[in-house]
């Protein structure tokens, strides 16, 4: 890799960097359940251990 190119690429890495940091935060507002909020029910399929094979509810 010449040095011209590894400039650009550093440059490339320490924007995106820089991009995630600042996008990051700013999803993670006012989002999913809040303390005391109640979950609905919903369906799994188990594929592990004693109901291996069932379907479920865990809620």
């Amino acid at each position: 890799m010449t040095r011209g190119l590894r400039h650009v690429a550093l440059a490339a890495a320490v924007v995106s960097v820089l991009l995630a940091s600042v996008a990051v935060p700013a999803f993670a507002g006012d989002t999913g359940l809040k303390e005391g909020d109640k979950t609905a029910a919903f369906q799994v399929n188990d594929v592990t251990g004693p109901n291996k094979g069932k379907q479920l509810c865990y809620v």
